[in-house]
């Protein structure tokens, strides 16, 4: 309780207006919707990290480690350390289909993060921190001619153009604090809320039940959950030029609650059997972002040169499993005598466990931080399945190369990075999602990121 409050006394005797700023700065984040078109978790945080591939789990010379892994908080240089970024993706997506549609989508995405750290003095066993980061995303727009199956066998129907639309976020608010049990070994913690938001607005098809088939205009907004998240870690010396590094980071669990809207266009054959062809509902279901076990390892050769290696597993395979999606208190009368007073569906997913690899690389001009280049590579397994790949979840990037430099001017860092991402062609034969809508399909993904950031020491 002594150190909490030597801390926060130090922070507002320094610089109020500092804590002011910061704290204006947490809640925008924190509310903030965020739109990433190119992987469902971020391959990296903050602008040091994502200059040299992402490889943050045994270092300690950045802010977003209390994320990645706190334990490396109190291996940080002492003081207060505030940093502040912002990130700028360009997402291109290339989609076609057997109808001969040929779509490409380009949009521009800013994303800020902020966060502050505190160890009292480099004698110091303990470190703090806190800070607020958007850390996984996905989303796309366009419009395309719809197609499927119909209700009854063999019947085909159309929507004609329809709007395809998805967006979904997780942003996390974490409170951190680092021991060093002994001159090697360091340990951390970082726990906090995390608010999603998932939205989607397309064509959709019934999955199972009495009514699989069964097409209508789903639209799903506002639908967004509080639910926690941690990261616990540990980081180890093995010599003065060599540390390992290992970490948690939980599944963000919530329950979706918001409107769920059932349309019936004006194209469907099913127009004429109702009045009133739009039924609004109270949406609810579960949601999930993956869990992570990531080990890194980082090297110093000689005064000028970092090595980093890491290896991070995502557990997909229960995140994304399904969704099952409840809705209820329908205000539309033929469509409750037709469907029943709650409807319930399940989509599926179905993805697989994969493993990202992630290689970077530090140097150091005349062997001082006033100067690093930075470059990375990162490799990234596809964990969606062709049978239930879907452009409205465009997570399929794998080759991620990456370049980033700071200059240090007295107590502040000027950061940039950048980031080039493609994936491989990805196509569909017979998808496993009912109707048939995203059958013999191509799906193409490219990013571009650049990433500002500025590091304040006080």
């Amino acid at each position: 309780m002594f150190i909490n409050r030597v801390f926060f006394s130090s922070l507002m005797n320094k610089n109020r207006k500092t804590i002011i700023y910061f704290s204006l700065l947490v809640l925008q984040v924190f509310l903030a919707r965020f739109v990433y078109a190119g992987a469902v978790v971020l391959d990296s945080l903050g602008t040091v990290a994502s200059g040299r591939g992402g490889a943050n789990i045994s270092h300690a010379d950045n802010t977003a480690i209390m994320h990645d892994n706190p334990a490396g908080l109190v291996n940080m240089d002492a003081g207060i350390v505030i940093d502040g970024m912002l990130e700028f993706i360009s997402t291109e997506i290339k989609y076609e289909d057997e109808a001969g549609f040929d779509y490409t989508k380009h949009e521009i995405f800013t994303l800020p993060s902020v966060s502050i750290t505190y160890k009292k003095n480099e004698d110091s066993r303990f470190a703090f921190g806190a800070g607020a980061f958007v850390t996984a995303g996905f989303g796309t727009e366009y419009h395309q001619d719809h197609s499927a199956r119909g209700f009854l066998p063999g019947r085909q129907i159309s929507f004609g153009k329809q709007l395809y639309k998805s967006d979904a976020s997780l942003t996390k608010l974490l409170f951190s604090v680092s021991y060093k049990a002994t001159s090697k070994l360091s340990l951390g913690v970082s726990f906090g809320p995390a608010r999603h938001t998932v939205n989607f607005e397309s064509p959709y098809t019934f999955q199972d039940g009495l009514f699989s088939g069964l097409s209508a205009i789903a639209d799903m907004r506002n639908n967004s959950g509080l639910g926690y998240s941690f990261t616990t870690g540990v980081q180890y010396k093995l010599s003065d030029k060599t540390v390992v590094g290992l970490s948690f980071i939980s599944e963000s669990k919530t329950t979706l609650k918001g409107d769920g809207n059932i349309i019936i266009p004006d194209t469907s054959p099913l127009k004429r059997l109702f009045r009133n062809q739009k039924g609004e509902y109270d949406l609810k279901t579960n949601f999930e972002w993956p869990r992570e076990i990531g080990f890194g390892i980082s090297h110093i050769l000689g005064e000028s040169h970092k090595f980093a290696v890491e290896l991070v597993w995502f557990n997909y395979s229960s995140a994304y499993d399904r969704a099952d999606l409840e809705l209820t208190e329908g205000n539309n009368r033929e469509f409750n005598r037709l469907l029943g007073p709650t409807v319930n569906d399940s989509f599926p997913f179905n993805w697989e466990n994969v493993l990202a690899y992630r290689f970077g690389y530090e140097f150091l001009l005349g062997g001082e931080r006033d100067n690093v280049f930075r470059f990375g590579y990162i490799f990234n397994e596809n964990p969606i399945p062709s049978s239930t790949l879907v452009p409205l979840i465009p997570g399929t990037l794998k080759h991620n190369f990456t370049l980033g430099y700071t200059h240090r001017r007295g107590n502040i860092d000027f950061n940039i990075a950048s980031q080039f991402s493609v994936a491989d062609p990805e196509s569909v034969g017979k998808s496993s999602i009912v109707g048939g809508d995203f059958d013999n399909s191509t799906l193409k993904t490219k990013a571009y990121l650049l990433l500002l950031g500025i590091t304040y020491r006080l």
